[in-house]
């Protein structure tokens, strides 16, 4: 007991030096940079590693661009949906400090007509740039333009900037050249007229957009084409802390004391006597044999009581029979229980879905919530084992 209240007082000193440091600490921006001239393998071939394609999307490594729809799978190209998004996810609130990071990210583009419809020439739907929540959804094809679809909810969290060829009266669209602010909904925000300053979105030339910062997704409707990205270039810069090492040095130190005791000797004061150096040491020493030998004494005791105890015979685990896993082993499978992972809910607990290192196919895992097992303290154990394993 002794010693775990040593540890606990260990510790909250140390996690209060560290606040005393950090809130002493000066501000810096903590910046980060990710380029894609193009989107050649030759050029980058960390690209499948950093680029996360979804639904009809394709990295065309020919003309060296994104391509969606992927005109090479799809026969007939209207309806389509894709999404191209940095695998990474960005830090877009600071969680101490609530402060928002700063991010932009400027990108170049261009707009086919596909080959394969007759309509084609009119243009299809848009191309998308989207900040959203989570890696796994795709939108539905056509106004939707592939960042919302019928299993998001109202508060699903997208900000979209939206260059768009297509007019939609249902969701409010100007015409069929405007480019539109859209948060968490369909019907823009915000909606410009690109012909007012002499842009053609779907005229076939090269377009460049400075924004903000997350993903790309891009649909067609009854009419199509192909939405090329030709390159990226994303920067973030969020507030950290600079931890500043101490200037006090030892030779600072000797030089201090010899200028103290030069100017009371000066001043001819009597100084009281330091105690001696011994004195030092001897307290040194009490308190680390203080803190080493009770800890020797637990880990020696645990190890002849772990000697004592038979050791449990390791029977072979039957195929397809349930197993033990470590909480470390669940937590790297559920990446933390990330957010990112869940299923689901319900009044026992939460559903993740996870990947163990040697399986092939992902798994699903169960987290108990302490109500649910509060409330199951009066049951038989085997039967809640039962449960855990179902």
């Amino acid at each position: 007991m002794d010693i775990c209240l040593y540890y606990c007082f260990f510790l909250l000193v140390s996690i209060e030096v560290f606040s005393i440091l950090v809130d002493s600490s000066p501000e810096i921006s903590a910046r980060k940079h990710v380029f894609f001239p193009d989107f050649s393998l030759h050029n980058n071939s960390k690209i499948l590693h950093d680029l996360k394609l979804l639904g009809s999307a394709k990295l065309s490594n020919e003309k060296r661009v994104i391509q969606i729809p992927d005109d090479s799978q799809a026969t007939d190209l209207r309806h389509q949906a894709g999404r191209a998004i940095y695998s990474s996810p960005v830090r877009l609130l600071d969680p101490v400090t609530k402060t928002p990071t700063s991010f932009e990210t400027t990108f170049s583009f261009q707009f086919n007509t596909s080959n394969n419809t007759r309509t084609s020439r009119d243009g299809g739907s848009s191309l998308t740039f989207i900040i959203v929540p989570d890696e796994f959804t795709v939108g539905r094809a056509g106004p939707w333009l592939g960042v919302l679809n019928d299993a998001c909810k109202d508060d699903y969290k997208a900000v979209a900037v939206k260059f768009d060829t297509c007019r939609d009266l249902e969701f409010g669209g100007p015409n069929d050249n405007h480019v539109g602010i859209n948060l968490g909904s369909i019907v823009s925000t915000r909606a410009i007229n690109a012909s007012d300053v002499g842009i053609f979105l779907n005229d076939g030339s090269v377009h460049r957009a400075w924004i903000a910062y997350d993903g790309f997704s891009a649909s067609t409707g009854n009419m199509t084409q192909i939405h090329n990205l030709l390159s990226w270039n994303i920067s973030s810069t969020s507030q950290a802390f600079l931890l500043i090492p101490s200037s006090e040095t030892c030779e600072n130190n000797i030089m201090l004391q010899q200028i103290a005791g030069a100017g009371s000797s000066g001043s001819g004061q009597h100084q009281q006597p330091e105690p001696p150096h011994g004195f030092f040491i001897f307290i040194a020493v009490s308190v680390l044999a203080l803190v080493i030998f009770p800890a020797m004494y637990c880990i020696s005791r645990r190890q002849r009581k772990a000697i004592a105890l038979p050791g449990k015979k390791q029977r072979p685990r039957p195929p397809n029979k349930p197993r033990r896993f470590t909480l470390s082993e669940i937590s790297v499978a559920t990446r933390a229980f990330s957010e990112l992972e869940c299923l689901g809910s319900d009044y026992r607990g939460v559903y993740y879905r996870g990947k163990l290192p040697n399986g092939r196919q992902p798994v699903a895992g169960k987290r108990f919530s302490s109500q649910f097992l509060s409330s199951q303290q009066g049951l038989d154990k085997r039967r809640l084992l039962e449960e855990i394993v179902l």
